[in-house]
């Protein structure tokens, strides 16, 4: 008789419960963790995944293993970018709070615990290690030395004027680990010229992105090379570009690449070049629209990579 009793009490319980306002609240938390690993917005992902691309190209695969581990690597990239933003974002919370542009984050504004932060982060983790065990040994091993990179990043800006030179290096990382998938071996020397290159383009797109953080960086005290150059930060975003630029030029001539596509990532230099000497501290739409322009370029370099070794050759 007192099972029924529980029993019936327990229906009631069940019929009387607010699915609705608990279903509202559930895609509530889930838009927050979204907006916490920033895949509504995926160019930074995207400035992430080009560089595994351009290394997967490096290595000449053949048509399987380029769509196999480029869909890999791209995936993959999100979900590190994912978890390099939470991790970012907690340490910087009390920044953050400050700051215009980062004050309605989810861990800043308080929608988002600490703790459910870093659950969030575990989960990456877990999904990128699933990812990393089918890539080679090499691979696997830079992959692995690359992660103590992501964890000082956020740190960086506290004592230097030169993050962005971190966030190259560490942002990069991904140009090893593509040709290492490929090959089976440690990058050679074109790969590594290619790496370097790229480090100087990030300096280059992440300057005039920390542009519009010019102003509450000053306030704050967060270093950037934006608060360093101050109106010359765009002529300094602009000869990073033309020295990657050369780089660039230099690491496909070793490999072999085409003249024709040599040419066309020389224009795409070009192109970033004149929109970072055009781009002054004040000009607060040109900040975004040359970091967006860096990310169309390293798609098209990766497109014109994928057309040498398939079409030009």
């Amino acid at each position: 008789m007192i099972e029924i009793k529980v029993i019936k009490k327990f229906i009631l319980i069940l019929i009387h419960f607010d699915y609705q306002t608990i279903l509202e609240n559930m895609l509530k938390k889930i838009k927050q963790f979204i907006i916490l690993g920033r895949f509504h917005t995926p160019t930074g992902a995207l400035l992430l995944a080009w560089p595994c691309t351009w290394g997967i190209a490096m290595a000449k695969p053949d048509l399987k293993n380029l769509i196999f581990f480029s869909l890999m690597l791209v995936i993959g990239s999100f979900i590190m970018r994912a978890a390099g933003c939470a991790w970012n974002d907690i340490l910087d919370r009390n920044i953050d709070k400050k700051t215009s542009r980062a004050k309605h984050r989810p861990i800043a504004a308080g929608k988002l615990s600490i703790t459910e932060g870093i659950i969030f982060i575990f989960i990456m983790l877990f999904i990128g290690f699933l990812i990393l065990i089918n890539l080679s040994i090499p691979a696997i091993i830079i992959s692995l030395i690359s992660i103590p990179l992501i964890v000082i990043y956020p740190l960086t800006k506290r004592v230097t004027f030169f993050p962005q030179v971190w966030l190259g290096i560490t942002f990069n990382v991904g140009i090893l680990v593509g040709y290492s998938c490929i090959s089976e071996n440690y990058p050679n020397i074109s790969v590594i010229i290619l790496y370097i290159g790229a480090i100087f383009w990030t300096i280059g797109y992440d300057t005039l992105y920390a542009m519009q953080d010019y102003h509450d960086d000053l306030l704050t005290g967060v270093k950037s090379t934006a608060v360093k150059m101050h109106e010359y930060s765009g002529i300094f975003a602009a000869f990073s570009y033309i020295i990657c630029t050369i780089i660039f030029c230099t690491a496909f001539i070793l490999n072999d690449l085409n003249p024709l596509a040599i040419i066309i990532i020389i224009i795409l230099g070009i192109w970033q070049i004149l929109h970072a000497l055009q781009t002054k501290i004040k000009d607060t739409s040109k900040f975004v629209s040359g970091f967006n322009k860096s990310n169309i370029c390293g798609f098209y370099i990766w497109v014109v990579m994928i057309s040498d070794l398939y079409m030009l050759n």
